[in-house]
């Protein structure tokens, strides 16, 4: 009885053996190579995890079969303990391939959780499960006691870390520091030898940076954990830039405050709130030194803002008269008042002559040139804002400018491209109202300003001058008028497009 007992399960194992070999691993193999031929190449995660089981596990696995029973090898063969921990260890390696698709997916989005954690963490959270793998492999196959193991690794790690204490000193570092989440990629940092740069990338060892030269900064975790650094762009990327500006005494400090906060406003990127402000810091030997303090939004765009700045300056500090120091060994000779003013008023008289229909107001243009001033705008300077009231007729000298409509939907509308010869500003110096348009400089612009006094003071003597201006001045107004049409429909369009959405789907609903 116990004979043919025996023989019937030798059998029925037999039997399961030929099952699996025969019929199971060929319809395995089969299906997992129709899945990977079916997933979208953006699963390549998962489809190396079914590589992995085919041509790794599998493969393994059947050879695990034929020499436990179809060979009749026992567990303690060294033959099996071989194809057994490279079996265990495929499965281990795939099993933490499918930990990290699962959990650490590289193709989660920047508001996932999963992103927010620092490689360094995930690294030796993957080493950690690859010693406890490879600890219960030695004990389950191999039969090492895991007390002995756990000993030998004890001792051995004291020996590594004396050995490599530096080494073990920037990975500690590095995982403090990550872990923490002090700065991240992105983020611009300045070291104590005040050297700048982004970082880039981060590992156990080292912070790598991206100078504004384009050089690469290698900056050793141990290093950085000692010392003390700025970061510029979290957790607040809001930064004040400080300029300081050097004016002669001849301009009062109001009149400078001014001019170098209305350069600020108008320099893009410069924040209004916090608005920027102007300090004076001291009376120097041949100067007064103010202080500009401004907010941008990201350090990113700091060489930008700062440089569009300072070049408005000069335009800013030229129109409203302001001077710059000379040098303490300068020698200047400067001219009577009386002089002065006549070779200006001359030279604008100059400058007016050229434009074709004020060559014929004879003795009132001296009159005009007396009281017009010569203007220089930048390269995006705004003349003239849009909403705001324009207070003297302006006539191009010299440069470009663009005539702009914002629309009601925020939209900007570039309604003429003006020149040499053109004018601008008279429209709502005559009504007394907010420009239509804003008027900003393309190009380096030299302008004529002529006051509202002498504006009126011109139109009232010349009568077909003042018909021919206001005849441009309605095509301008006919053209805004158009675009601002032109919004509204789109923005009706608009609103009746999404209100019809709506009552679909509430009819949908309904049904």
């Amino acid at each position: 009885m116990d004979l043919a007992w025996l023989s019937w399960m030798t059998s029925q194992q037999w039997l399961y053996t030929g099952i699996l070999l025969i019929l199971v691993f060929p319809l395995a193999l089969i299906l997992l190579g129709e899945l990977i031929q079916r997933l979208p190449a953006s699963q390549k995660g998962w489809i190396a995890i079914l590589r992995n089981i085919k041509q790794q596990i599998l493969p393994q696995l059947v050879f695990l079969l034929i020499l436990t029973t179809v060979l009749g090898l026992d567990r303690s063969h060294i033959a099996v303990k071989v194809v057994e921990t490279f079996l265990w260890i495929f499965v281990i390696h795939t099993t933490l391939a499918i930990v990290n698709e699962l959990l650490f997916s590289t193709t989660a989005t920047d508001s996932d959780w999963r992103t927010k954690i620092p490689k360094l963490v995930l690294d030796f959270t993957r080493a950690f499960l690859v010693l406890i793998g490879a600890s219960l492999v030695l004990a389950y196959v191999w039969d090492l006691p895991l007390g002995k193991l756990l000993t030998a690794l004890g001792v051995g790690s004291i020996v590594l870390g004396l050995a490599l204490q530096d080494t073990l000193s920037s990975l500690f570092s590095g995982f403090a520091l990550l872990s923490s989440r002090q700065f991240r990629i992105g983020d611009w940092l300045s070291l104590p030898d005040n050297r700048i740069g982004k970082v880039i990338s981060m590992n156990w060892r080292t912070v790598t940076l991206l100078t504004r030269d384009e050089d690469i900064l290698i900056v050793p975790n141990a290093d950085l954990a000692k010392s003390t650094y700025t970061n510029f762009s979290h957790p607040y990327p809001r930064h004040m830039e400080r300029l300081p500006f050097d004016f002669s005494f001849d301009d009062s400090p109001h009149k400078v405050k001014d001019a170098l906060i209305e350069a600020a406003l108008a320099t893009p990127g410069i924040l209004h709130d916090p608005a920027p402000a102007v300090a004076l810091q001291s009376y120097d030997e041949f100067s007064v030194r103010h202080e500009v303090r401004y907010f941008i939004a990201h350090y990113d765009d700091q060489p930008r803002i700062r440089d569009d700045f300072m070049s408005r300056i000069w335009y800013v500090a030229k129109r409203h008269g302001i001077t710059f120091p000379t040098r303490a060994h300068e020698v200047v000779v400067m001219p009577s008042l009386n002089t002065t003013q006549a070779d200006d008023n001359s030279a604008t008289l100059d400058l007016l002559r050229h434009f074709s229909f004020l060559r014929n107001c004879g003795k009132e243009l001296e009159n005009i040139a007396a009281s017009a001033s010569v203007l220089e705008f930048g390269r995006g300077e705004v003349v003239i804002a849009q909403g705001s009231t324009s207070t003297a007729l302006y006539l191009i000298v010299s440069g470009k400018a663009q005539e702009i409509h914002q629309d009601s939907a925020g939209q900007d509308h570039v309604i003429d491209d003006i020149g040499y010869g053109d004018f601008f500003g008279l429209g709502s110096l005559i009504r007394q109202e907010g420009s239509d348009i804003t008027v900003r400089a393309v190009s380096d612009m030299q302008v004529i300003a002529i006051p509202e006094a002498a504006t009126h003071q011109l139109m009232d003597h010349f009568p077909d001058l003042a018909n021919e201006m206001e005849h441009i001045i309605e095509r301008r107004m006919r053209m805004v008028k158009r675009m601002e049409s032109m919004a509204q429909k789109k923005e009706a369009g608009q609103h009746q497009d999404t209100t019809g959405k709506v009552v679909r789907m509430k009819n949908i609903m309904n049904n």
